[in-house]
């Protein structure tokens, strides 16, 4: 074979070699594509479906709270925390109007059991958070040193707030000041208790998830 045969040859394997690097990358490249594009449409699918849930369990929980108490202006505020498995608790939170303070007490004072209770469903100041939907947000906070050892250290105690986050900071700082007057409640369509900060001029309604 001639050498003008042979470098013939090698510019043709070389061309041939190219032609399949090129279309292996492309290859790739639309099948990085496609999985991209596909993950972003189940978050954007799974999204939805939290927020539909999410509206649902707002809308449930405003008509109960106000059926309880008729004075309650609209909610500031919803969030829920995740616990073991798939339990936890969603929260709704008002603002406190002299009406509803009057009527929350009243039955506070005629239940069996009148301790103020340091005990509710609360937030921590939030260090960072995440897009968890277009309505929604996850929180991160400074997780206890109790906690330290479990799998979940990195996350434990966030929270989602679904909806506006504007009344975030009254609410953090009721929250830490954990001085609540709890109010038990018949057990119905998951809700468990109401709570209010008279200092912050706040009801929360707590809701079980199960």
């Amino acid at each position: 074979m001639s050498k003008k045969s042979i470098k013939q040859f090698t510019d043709l394997s070389h061309k041939i070699l190219d032609g399949v690097l090129k279309l292996v990358g492309y290859t790739l490249i639309l099948m990085l594509v496609v999985i991209i594009s596909l993950y972003l449409a189940f978050s954007i699918w799974l999204g939805n479906m939290r927020d539909e849930k999410n509206a649902e369990r707002l809308l449930q929980s405003q008509n109960h709270d106000h059926q309880a108490f008729p004075h309650l202006a609209e909610s500031i505020f919803f969030y829920q925390r995740m616990h073991v498995g798939d339990s936890g608790n969603w929260v709704v939170v008002y603002p406190l109007d002299a009406l509803t303070k009057k009527e929350f007490l009243l039955q506070y004072r005629n239940q069996e059991n009148q301790p103020q209770s340091h005990q509710i469903e609360c937030i921590k100041p939030t260090i960072k958070k995440r897009w968890k939907s277009w309505h929604s947000n996850i929180h991160y906070v400074q997780p206890d040193e109790w906690s330290k050892g479990h799998n979940d250290h990195k996350v434990h105690d966030s929270f989602i707030v679904y909806g506006s986050e504007k009344h975030i900071k009254i609410v953090e700082q009721a929250c830490s000041q954990q001085n609540f007057f709890r109010l038990s409640a018949t057990k119905e369509k998951a809700h468990d208790y109401w709570a209010i900060s008279e200092k912050e001029k706040l009801l929360f309604s707590v809701y079980e998830i199960d």
